[in-house]
């Protein structure tokens, strides 16, 4: 791993996203990854919890606001592209492997599971990746469960499940989460569906 300091010039060269404290406090963060870009720890505690336990964590420049939590077990891996954001108390949870492309954002309260159960308390459950493209954009509160795969540039609603494939650019809300057809999207957006 490149030592800390040579990686925050590079950032720095190729311009600041995220103020100089996010920065140092993202610095105390990146021992904690098997790799790690840049990092910036956005807006105080609590801490972002990251477990590799068995596994790989691998992040390149990303931000992480206070309580995202990454866990890895049972030499599962987490990847994370360059230019990703993860927001508050978010939970990204590996036993296989979860991947997040380039540019993704990633709002507050999400669940990224490879698995059924969870697997914190060591249940039954299938075991398949997940695989969210570059730039999609995952609204709050959504549950992204296993073998889903989330193709670049797609958006998920706030509040939706998602188990299965979401198409590159595909919009997609509800429960389980469903492709929006350009009218009935519009329709959902002035809080016309429930």
């Amino acid at each position: 791993m490149r030592g800390t300091l040579a990686v925050y010039r590079e950032r720095f060269a190729r311009g600041r996203v995220y103020s100089p404290v996010s920065y140092l406090l993202g610095s105390f963060l990146r021992r904690r990854f098997t790799e790690a870009g840049a990092v910036a720890w956005l807006r105080g505690p609590p801490m972002p919890r990251i477990e590799k336990r068995n596994g790989e964590i691998r992040v390149a420049d990303v931000a992480l606001y206070p309580g995202v939590a990454m866990v890895c077990r049972n030499g599962g891996r987490i990847t994370v592209g360059d230019g990703t954001y993860i927001n508050r108390n978010s939970f990204l949870y590996a036993e296989k492997e979860i991947s997040i492309g380039e540019g993704g954002m990633i709002s507050w309260d999400v669940i990224i599971t490879d698995t059924d159960g969870f697997g914190e308390r060591g249940g039954p459950g299938r075991t398949r990746p997940v695989s969210i493209g570059r730039n999609a954009w995952i609204g709050s509160r959504v549950v992204i469960l296993g073998g889903s795969t989330i193709g670049d540039g797609a958006v998920v609603a706030a509040g939706s499940v998602v188990q299965g494939h979401v198409k590159p650019g595909e919009i997609v809300a509800r429960r389980p989460a469903r492709e929006l057809h350009a009218h009935a999207a519009a329709e959902e957006m002035k809080g016309g569906a429930a």
